[in-house]
């Protein structure tokens, strides 16, 4: 079942990005890696939402390459774990009774094992995965909630703004039971209705 809910809701986002409704940038775009900004899409069908977030590296570590040393290697940690907090990041309407099922991050430059949800045993000198030496990072992070009451969903509060000061903007989109809408937030504005 979960299987199922994962496959719809990819099929979700993937008839949202042709038709158009959440244009995807690609690195090599003009203009799509902008600092201060992201994009976040919201699939919501049925029991299941999905939340992806597209943001340079720089908004979330103030750089956007392989850590280069020790320090670097633990603010990559930190921010993985914050992103893995995901209740702490989207606060559905509670009466929906959402929890996160999973959460995935990946990144051209950063290890896996920088990324990963736990405390990790391997080297403290973990590097990029690919050559990144004109590279323009990107964090891409997926997440998985189920709601026990989804005729509750009304909306969510972001606070990524709060956990990230570099962010300036999130353009937003959302695909769900009542259509499909879009909208830009900032610290000042952090609440998404449908």
């Amino acid at each position: 079942m979960k299987q199922l809910l994962r496959f719809m809701s990819s099929v979700v986002l993937i008839a949202m990005i042709s038709l158009g409704v959440m244009p995807m940038a690609k690195a090599n775009e003009p203009g799509a890696h902008v600092h201060g900004m992201a994009t976040l899409e919201i699939a919501i069908d049925g029991a299941a939402v999905q939340i992806n977030l597209g943001s340079p590296l720089d908004n979330l570590l103030g750089f956007e390459r392989a850590p280069r040393n020790e320090k670097e290697r633990q603010s990559v940690k930190a921010m993985a774990l914050r992103l893995y907090q995901a209740d702490t990041l989207f606060i559905f309407t509670p009466a929906a009774q959402c929890r996160l099922e999973s959460t995935r991050l990946e990144s051209a430059v950063l290890a896996p094992s920088l990324l990963a949800p736990a405390p990790d045993s391997g080297k403290s000198g973990d590097t990029a995965k690919a050559d990144t030496s004109d590279v323009h990072a990107e964090l891409a992070a997926t997440w998985h909630f189920q709601c026990a009451v989804p005729q509750a969903l009304q909306g969510v509060e972001v606070h990524l703004f709060q956990k990230f000061s570099s962010l300036k903007r999130i353009d937003a989109a959302v695909v769900g039971p009542k259509g499909q809408s879009s909208a830009k937030l900032s610290p000042k504005s952090t609440r998404l209705k449908w």
